[in-house]
């Protein structure tokens, strides 16, 4: 019996050192994987070699917190380029024309001042966006929630367009009910502000944009549907970006700075809901915002 229990005690000690082997060394891996990863190194990937199903999990994770890490790196050195750009281009501008002046080049006139202020005003409506957009996303600016018609809503943001629709000769198709629902109605206003902006400036002469307001289930479902220039199926994954625009020059000629969208879809995550967008090149867009009713 003493023979026995010491065989079987040796056993338990070389079972229990292969079983400890076999987790430390993943262990050790991802120990070194997530110091790399602190110091910024989003480069490699841990491998999945082991027969333990919650070391693999754990391996998953920690793959996928790298990828997003990666993923938000890239986003705010891009985000950082694409504010210094916005910026540079009315600075630079504001600074010519002032140099040009003190210089004497051009005369002191009031239609270059006019020109000057249309460039700060671009400027500062640019900053409050960006202001604006970091506040919702980081839940700072907080929802005022009450019961809202949102086909009223609806109504009266189109009232607002109408020398715009009359303008480019638009036929305008709102089908619509009344809907109840909880929101904000000043960024919901904002929502469909931006979209219905967007709709009419992509829009040719005589073209047509379509209104849908449903309920869905436990959703209510906008659709803002056009038939202008569309976006390039490229261009459609990122349209919701910041400072992405699918054509920029001739986004920036028509006075776009490529956050509309980002913002649309700031507020609309904040309310719950979500935002779409199915487009084709040269034949049209549309837009499908839902919003939970039992919100």
């Amino acid at each position: 019996m003493a023979g026995i229990s010491i065989f079987v005690f040796l056993v338990a000690i070389v079972i229990a050192i292969w079983i400890a082997r076999d987790l430390s060394r993943p262990l050790r891996q991802i120990v070194s994987f997530t110091q790399a990863v602190a110091s910024g190194d989003y480069r490699n990937q841990l491998p999945q070699q082991t027969q333990i199903v919650e070391v693999n999990a754990l391996v998953n994770v920690t793959n996928e917190l790298s990828r997003q890490l990666s993923k938000n790196q890239a986003l705010r050195e891009r985000l950082s380029s694409d504010i210094a750009h916005e910026l540079r281009t009315p600075l630079t501008t504001i600074q010519g024309s002032l140099e040009a002046m003190i210089d004497g080049i051009w005369p002191i006139d009031e239609a270059r001042l006019v020109s000057l202020n249309d460039e700060v005003i671009r400027l500062t409506h640019l900053i409050n966006n960006i202001e604006n957009i970091a506040s919702i996303e980081h839940r700072e600016d907080k929802l005022i929630k009450v019961d809202t018609d949102l086909s009223k809503l609806i109504q009266q943001v189109l009232n607002n367009f109408q020398s715009n629709l009359e303008e480019k000769r638009i036929t305008l198709d709102y089908q619509t009910e009344k809907i109840i629902v909880a929101i904000d109605p000043n960024k919901i206003n904002q929502v469909i502000t931006n979209l219905l902006s967007n709709a009419i400036k992509f829009t040719q002469t005589k073209g047509k944009i379509i209104i849908t307001l449903k309920r869905v289930v436990d959703n209510v479902v906008l659709t803002i549907e056009d038939n202008g220039s569309g976006i390039a199926e490229k261009d459609v994954p990122h349209v919701f970006d910041h400072f992405y625009m699918a054509d920029p020059a001739r986004n920036r000629q028509q006075g776009g700075q490529g956050i509309g969208l980002a913002i649309v879809k700031a507020i609309v995550v904040a309310h719950g809901g979500s935002v779409s967008v199915d487009s084709e090149l040269g034949v049209g867009t549309i837009f499908t915002v839902k919003l939970p009713l039992n919100n």
